[in-house]
């Protein structure tokens, strides 16, 4: 069986069209999605945990903090891969 990639990209645009969720795939599992507070704060978040989080980075909470980080980096060059995307596509 091929190896997953870290992060990947999860939606339902049926039933919650609004959200797009990141699911981390290695321990510990979580779904994570961008929280905006307001136009100008917003964040990427655990929302729903399938490993406990904490629990996994009792002994080490920078490492959680890294894997947010890392999580964010991968989040917003996601992001930019879209825009650039459809800018390809619009050229055409």
């Amino acid at each position: 069986m091929a190896q997953l990639p870290k992060f990947l990209i999860a939606d339902d645009p049926v039933t919650d069209p609004e959200n797009e969720y990141i699911f981390h795939t290695e321990k510990p599992r979580f779904f994570a999605k961008r929280v905006e507070e307001d136009e100008e704060t917003a964040y990427i978040d655990i929302v729903h945990e399938i490993d406990n989080v904490e629990e996994f980075y009792k002994n080490t909470p920078e490492k959680k903090q890294e894997l947010l980080e890392q999580l964010e980096d991968w989040y917003y060059s996601y992001m930019e891969w879209l825009e650039d995307d459809g800018d390809e596509e619009e050229e055409e």
